[in-house]
């Protein structure tokens, strides 16, 4: 080998605490994703069955997983200051609500909603505010 194909290879490869940082970031990173997808099964979503008077109760419910990573990495820098640098970091959020009750017994299955009167609110609300402020906006308009 060439003395420019040593040192190519030379630059291609981490330092060893670079190394280090980088095997420690997916260690994390994989605990992570692995304590979030547990949060994430399908025992969120259909909760214990219930036996009450030759009813079978199955509530369920509605899970979003939200999550994101990002890792970052640096070199260069002045002659004076050796630059390098490394990073990362990540978060998520599960969130689960109810939606429904599912019944089953002789006479057949039934599912029964939950209406979240909350939601529906909210939603009327933040409408109401939109209309109004294009009516709003349309008639300074004129």
């Amino acid at each position: 080998m060439s003395n420019l194909e040593n040192e190519n290879q030379g630059e291609n490869r981490l330092p060893a605490n670079e190394e280090a940082l980088a095997s420690a970031a997916l260690e994390t990173i994989q605990d992570t994703l692995d304590q979030f997808l547990a949060t994430a099964d399908v025992n969120a979503v259909f909760g214990e069955t219930i036996k009450h008077q030759g009813n079978l109760i199955l509530p369920a419910a509605e899970v979003i997983s939200i999550m994101g990573f990002g890792i970052g990495s640096g070199s260069g820098g002045s002659d004076d200051n050796r630059g390098s640098g490394s990073g990362g970091g990540g978060g998520g959020k599960t969130f689960a609500r109810p939606v429904a009750v599912i019944i089953a017994n002789e006479g057949g299955v039934q599912v029964k909603p939950i209406v979240d009167f909350t939601k529906i609110y909210l939603t009327a609300f933040t409408t109401l505010a939109f209309i109004t402020s294009a009516w709003l906006r349309m008639r300074r308009g004129r």
